[in-house]
Formats: C-alpha cells, structure tokens, sequence
C-alpha cells in the first residue's frame, strides 16, 4: 500500500511539473513574440521617418506637399514635350536598328572632341557650357549620337556640295566678319548648310516614321 501511495504522489508532482513547464514555455513564447512585434513597429516608424523627405517635398504653413503631387503638376506642364520627344528618340533608334546603322565611340568622342575646340575659339569649353546650362556629359553624348544617327539615316539628302558654299557666301558677305579666314568660313557654312538640311529632311523623316508607326498612349498628359 505504501509503494501504490508514493507512486501515485510521484505522478503527482510529475503532472504538476509538466504544467508548470508548458507555461514557462508558452510565457517565454509570447515574450518573444511580442518583443519582435516591438521591434518590427519600431523598424516601420525609423524608417517612416528616414523617407519622409522621400514622400514630403515642401511644407506650408505646416501643410505638406508630397512628391506625387509635385510630379503630376511636372506632367502637366512639361510631360506632353518630354514623352513627344521620347517616343521620337524611340523612332529614330528603331529606324536604325532596322538599317544596321550604328554609331562607335571614335566617331562619338570625335564629334565631342569638335564640339570642345569649336568653344575654346570662343573663350568656352564643353565643360563650362555644362556647369552653366546644368546638363551632364552623358545627356549631351545621347544628343550628339542621335544627331549622328539622323546624319547617317539622311546622308544622301543632306550634302552640300562647294557651290551651294560660294554661294551662301556671295549673298550674304555682309554677315561675314572682314579679315576672317577664308577656309573657316567654308567650313562653318557648310556645317551652317548641312545642319539646316539635316533638320528640314529629319522632320520629313520623323513625321514618315510617326504616321507609319503604332503608338499606343496609356497615360493622358
């Protein structure tokens, strides 16, 4: 009877330890839990507040103007030009494509090169004309590509040959500074010629493109 007695005592107590075990268990389960939920909140406000300035672009009288408004009212103004122009750069490029035209970066770092010693001849450099109109060298490299592109997709359209030179020249030699360098002046009419025949026959070129195109608007600006 003695043995039945403890035995039973013994499964007792092995009973109550289990319980008291689960408990602690599950206690240190929910701290965890709710230590990590504390955690993950404080996270999300930390980094609310690092992206406020992302969100926020100017505050009124303690009114906030966010970033989206700001955007749509950029769309507004001056979305329709820039999205025209860059389906335009989209076009040309497609065109060249189809044509196996490409541009390499001799003739890309030559054309730069031109553009640098045209500006020192006038007390300018390219990087000073940058710093001032707030443009970098990569948007002008993509510009003088495209232009590159235009010469190449309309250099049977565009030539101007030395009498259409000589005789810019005799019309207009009162425009022309007295005591200039001859052999500068032809050449800076010729590229003076090329450059309006270039933009006369690109716009042709761009409005063939445009009506022979499928362009599908799916924003309204």
């Amino acid at each position: 009877m003695q043995v039945k007695r403890t035995t039973a005592k013994k499964t007792q107590v092995d009973i109550k330890n289990k319980m008291s075990s689960r408990n602690i268990t599950g206690g240190n389960f929910l701290n965890k839990r709710n230590i990590i939920i504390a955690l993950a909140v404080v996270l999300v406000l930390a980094i609310l507040v690092l992206l406020k300035n992302q969100f926020i672009v100017v505050s009124v009288n303690g009114e906030s103007i966010n970033r989206l408004t700001l955007i749509r009212e950029l769309e507004k103004q001056a979305g329709k030009k820039v999205l025209e122009g860059l389906v335009t750069n989209t076009l040309i490029l497609q065109e060249a494509k189809k044509r196996n035209i490409t541009i390499t970066d001799n003739e890309l770092n030559a054309e730069i090169k031109n553009i640098d010693e045209n500006l020192k001849k006038r007390g300018q450099s390219l990087d000073q004309v940058l710093t001032l109109q707030g443009i970098t060298i990569d948007k002008v490299k993509d510009q003088i590509k495209l232009n590159l592109i235009m010469k190449k997709l309309l250099s049977d359209k565009v030539s101007v040959s030395d009498k259409d030179v000589s005789d810019y020249i005799d019309k207009n030699s009162k425009l022309i500074p007295q005591g200039a360098n001859p052999a500068d002046t032809k050449n800076q009419v010729r590229q003076q010629l090329e450059q309006q025949k270039l933009q006369e026959k690109g716009e042709e070129l761009i409005k063939s493109l445009q009506d022979k195109a499928k362009i599908n608007y799916f924003i309204k600006l």
